[in-house]
């Protein structure tokens, strides 16, 4: 796969985290359903990392 679109699933990934943690700013939100966009916000920042980390090494090589 090119670089340019593992870059464009990082910057993907990126925004979807910021969208999960733009919901938490909801006061009408139940424990659960602040434990459930916690777990997608933490979700999110793992493929993220995982995503340029990859892109990392690739560009060493």
């Amino acid at each position: 796969m090119e670089i340019e679109k593992l870059m464009a699933c990082y910057c993907k990934a990126r925004e979807v985290q910021s969208f999960y943690t733009n919901c938490l700013t909801n006061d009408h939100l139940s424990p659960k359903e602040r434990d459930l966009l916690i777990n997608l916000i933490k979700n999110a920042s793992t493929s993220s990392n995982l995503l340029r980390e990859y892109c990392q090494h690739t560009d060493e090589i």
